[in-house]
């Protein structure tokens, strides 16, 4: 399926799925989550796709995803591509992490976005040049569903008390976790917050902090040599044991196994 300008399949991966590409790619790649979910290694933490989601890096963007371990299947549409003339301006989504942008599709954007990137696959599996520009053709349809749904988004605003306890929570991974204080300072109580926290990221504020601080700990063993002790230290883990336990239910790898398998990449 390989063409000049647009590179494209149909996944379906178990949990052993993954990527790492730290410097990206010359092009630009498009994945779109249709069942299951993808977890995306971001300098903030790991974001989890669920279907609808329209993931886009840009050339040259850290590209590191792989299966959600959570889920343990994930099903994909993918198109390596380069724009075409006045693409621009409808790529640009929201900005998820560097160079990474995203957004989520509902009702008859996800069907037609869904069957634009059917028949781009379907298309470029033939061969020819025409096929190529239906596929290219087809591409473009969905972009513009993107296009649509982040234009359509600019008026949609999450609560501002559950972004600023998020932000608290990125900017506070490494300290003890504690939801009153988190609630108090949110201007919410605790029942409150659990509940509007969860309704707009779909996990509670335990979670996502564990999260921050299993995410961080994945970068730490492969970018340093600090030891796990360190490192659990680093990620607010007072004991090098609970860290592992819980690196290992999250990663499906205990954290040596993973700076290993990290450093044949």
């Amino acid at each position: 399926m390989a063409a000049a300008t647009i590179f494209v399949d149909e996944f379906v991966q178990d949990r052993n799925y993954e990527n790492w590409r730290p410097h990206g790619s010359g092009d630009w790649l498009m994945i779109y989550t249709v069942a299951g979910s993808g977890a995306i290694g971001l300098p903030d933490g790991t974001y989890r796709t669920r279907p609808g989601d329209l993931l886009l890096y840009e050339p040259g963007a850290l590209q590191d995803y792989r299966t959600d371990p959570q889920a343990g299947r994930w099903r994909l549409r993918w198109a390596h591509f380069r724009p075409r003339a006045g693409w621009n301006e409808w790529l640009a989504w929201p900005e998820r992490g560097p160079h990474i942008r995203l957004v989520h599709l509902t009702g008859s954007g996800r069907k037609l976005c869904l069957d634009a990137l059917g028949r781009m696959i379907r298309a470029a599996r033939r061969l020819g040049p025409i096929q190529v520009e239906l596929a290219l053709c087809a591409l473009e349809e969905a972009i513009l569903c993107g296009h649509a749904a982040q234009a359509k988004a600019k008026d949609v605003h999450g609560d501002r008390r559950i972004e600023r306890a998020m932000a608290r929570l990125i900017d506070g991974f490494k300290q003890p976790f504690h939801l009153p204080t988190l609630a108090r300072e949110c201007g919410l109580s605790v029942s409150r917050l659990a509940f509007l926290f969860r309704r707009q990221t779909a996990k509670t504020p335990g979670q996502f902090v564990e999260e921050q601080r299993l995410a961080h700990a994945a970068h730490l063993l492969r970018r340093t040599s600090l030891t796990i002790a360190e490192i659990a230290g680093e990620c607010g883990f007072a004991d090098p044991f609970y860290f592992t336990n819980r690196f290992r239910r999250y990663h499906e790898m205990s954290p040596t196994q993973f700076r290993e398998k990290s450093r044949r990449y």
